[in-house]
């Protein structure tokens, strides 16, 4: 299987069962989804390789910051998103139209678009998430065509939280929130994976109460659960991203925690 490491700054990893693991942050879309579009909704936080019952998974630890689900439906429940594991990549196994019909990619698109100009001068600068709306709200409100239940401002700020801090990371080799960047860099990239015993305390309550949070029937379980992180060290906001493998169908489910 072919991790691609260009561009991106590689650190091992000790796991729990004294494994080696190799952590590439903020990998690519085109790494992560046989449909890369899917960015404009599922942020890639970070890939682990993951070695289960002799199989071997590059399992990718998503966020939806940014954006809100509408609508439940198969694999798309809250927070709660199915993919098919397909030669290193996720294919999405629900249905977009969880999240409306906003013209998400539309002002994505754009956002992007400023974000590859500007970016120099937002990283030179400092330009915290507030600024930055601040500066741009006027041509996001002019794009935005969202619904009542999604925030054109939210989507706006989280977008750019997490390319900052993806463009941080890339610059200068350091992984730190953005608002630690603004004040106090700090980095240990031992405390980006989640010990599997805090994945455990994440997911206890989510399986006792699984009936009311999930509104279709998967098969996991919670020893399915393989690794984990806090999405708000790479966004702003977020929660705990877990991932759960399927090893007898090739199936990984994202789990955000909101605890």
């Amino acid at each position: 299987m072919n991790l691609i490491k260009e561009d991106k700054k590689i650190f091992t990893k000790k796991s729990d069962t004294n494994t080696i693991e190799d952590i590439i942050f903020f990998p690519s879309a085109v790494q992560v989804f046989d449909d890369p579009s899917l960015e404009c909704y599922f942020k890639p936080l970070l890939s682990v390789k993951k070695y289960i019952l002799g199989k071997e998974y590059v399992v990718h630890l998503l966020s939806t910051d940014g954006v809100f689900s509408e609508k439940i439906f198969l694999n798309s429940e809250r927070y709660f998103w199915g993919f098919k594991y397909i030669n290193g990549k996720y294919h999405f196994l629900g249905n977009i139209n969880s999240f409306g019909n906003s013209n998400f990619t539309e002002l994505y698109s754009a956002l992007k678009k400023d974000f590859s100009l500007n970016k120099e001068t937002y990283f030179k600068n400092k330009v915290n998430y507030k600024e930055y709306y601040n500066q741009n709200k006027n041509f996001i409100k002019n794009i935005a065509r969202f619904t009542k239940e999604q925030d054109p401002q939210y989507f706006s700020e989280a977008f750019y939280c997490y390319e900052f801090t993806k463009y941080y990371f890339e610059k200068t080799g350091k992984f730190c929130n953005i608002n630690e960047i603004f004040e106090n860099p700090s980095y240990d990239e031992n405390e980006v994976l989640l010990s599997i015993e805090d994945v455990g305390y994440c997911i206890e309550e989510f399986f006792l109460n699984l009936k009311y949070n999930l509104e279709n029937k998967y098969n996991i379980s919670p020893d399915m659960a393989v690794c984990g992180a806090e999405s708000f060290k790479f966004t702003c906001w977020g929660a705990t991203s877990i991932a759960f493998v399927n090893v007898e169908d090739d199936n990984i489910y994202i789990l955000e925690c909101h605890n």
